[in-house]
């Protein structure tokens, strides 16, 4: 147990030493405190005496009703300036615009009951071709009503929302609102990418860690004093140290983040985004998902002699965490899918998923409690097997070969006690 400790700490405090975690440390610490505090950021270049100014867009109207061209001309309120083109047609307009007098040309034609308008413009995009749309329905909308006469306690009648509720059928039962499933969509999507994101950065870690040694040499020397599989769990675990106090220390920086930018995003994130209730099942298959790949990983690493072919070795398992990262992303629309059920029992993707139900659905207590069994058997049983090829891994050198290399570290390891 001693030698355990010894290499938990020698992999911890090697990693944490390196330069680059502390640089990359550095660096993420810093930009989360630069985009926690953009706004002032911004502020600070841009200067408050500045002022955007409005894009321009041309009305070249062919409707029977000028009232509607009138309006849009007249609302100076809105995010942009619009101008009645008088000086010629649509092409003229266009021409116009082309040489930069304006920003956008609007053709509008058509009654009012068959209205018609087309945005023309370099680069326009969705969202402002949305915002034009929305300025002249809101136009002819206001011209309708004036022409019925409609007073404002009728206008009342016709635009006010209806209050509308959703409720369970059942006492005891559960809805999920809007606010709530805004709030699980991204407390899963941040879990699922850190999951990804953890399996990729510290897998490659303990494999480039074993691969390493190997290649220097220092594994023999390792090897005649330390057990093999103590070392591969102390590498394991080192590794995972170190990547808990890189995660504390950007918390500290957006901690720090918050103080100055004096905002409330603590309030907004544990109100609107974080589930709380969920945080210790997030904890826990995260734990679960890194001890599942990183066995794999430092299972990988043992059959390389050179750092450099680590990349290919664990090819596999990152093919396995993009398959699981893409099918999360895509079952976040449809969360309740069959597909999802099933493949939330499959070791490998249940840390994602599983997550991923019980975020976005409703999940039973009995069936959580056998995917969690499910998934707890398959880290024991896959970090043994890992162990077993990792004790006869490291004695192997030579070209890399993932069949015959995973067959014959499986027969050295038997002979090593």
């Amino acid at each position: 147990m001693n030698n355990f400790w010894i290499t938990v700490t020698h992999t911890a405090a090697k990693r944490l030493k390196s330069k680059a975690f502390m640089w990359s440390t550095i660096i993420m610490s810093v930009i989360v405190i630069g985009l926690m505090n953009i706004g002032t950021i911004v502020d600070l270049f841009s200067g408050d005496d500045e002022k955007v100014e409005k894009s321009t867009i041309a009305i070249v109207s062919d409707t029977v009703n000028n009232d509607i061209v009138e309006l849009l001309v007249s609302f100076k309120e809105g995010e942009f300036n619009y101008i009645n083109y008088r000086n010629g047609d649509l092409e003229s307009a266009k021409t116009a615009a082309e040489n930069n007098e304006y920003d956008y040309v609007l053709a509008v034609s058509g009654d009012t009951l068959n209205l018609e308008a087309e945005l023309f413009g370099a680069g326009t995009n969705f969202m402002l071709s949305q915002q034009v749309r929305m300025d002249v329905q809101r136009t002819k909308e206001t011209v309708v009503t004036n022409k019925l006469g409609l007073n404002e306690e009728e206008l009342a009648m016709i635009y006010n929302p209806i209050n509308f509720r959703e409720l369970p059928l059942s006492e005891n039962g559960t809805v999920q609102t809007e606010e709530s499933h805004m709030q699980s969509y991204w407390m899963v999507y941040g879990l699922v990418f850190a999951i990804y994101m953890i399996i990729i950065l510290f897998g490659s870690m303990i494999a480039t860690e074993v691969a390493t040694e190997k290649s220097s040499r220092v594994m023999e020397l390792i090897v005649s004093s330390v057990n093999p599989v103590t070392q591969m769990f102390g590498k394991i675990i080192g590794i995972g140290l170190s990547g808990i106090v890189n995660l504390l220390i950007i918390l500290v920086a957006s901690y720090v983040g918050y103080i100055i930018s004096g905002a409330n995003y603590l309030r907004t994130l544990f109100s609107d985004v974080i589930d709380v209730s969920l945080l210790g099942y997030a904890f826990l298959l995260i734990v679960l998902g890194y001890l599942l790949y990183g066995g794999v990983a430092a299972m990988l690493g043992a059959l390389v002699s050179r750092a450099e072919e680590v990349n290919q070795a664990i090819q596999p398992l990152i093919f396995l965490a993009m398959i699981a990262f893409f099918v999360s992303i895509f079952g976040l629309n449809v969360p309740d899918a069959s597909y999802i059920t099933v493949l939330s029992y499959i070791p490998f993707f249940t840390p994602q998923l599983l997550f991923l139900r019980m975020g976005m659905t409703t999940v039973p207590t009995w069936e959580i409690l056998i995917i969690l069994t499910v998934l707890i058997i398959s880290v024991i049983l896959i970090n043994i097997l890992a162990a077993r090829i990792y004790k006869g891994g490291v004695l192997m050198y030579g070209k890399f070969s993932f069949k015959d290399g995973m067959k014959q570290a499986l027969r050295l390891g038997k002979r090593e006690k």
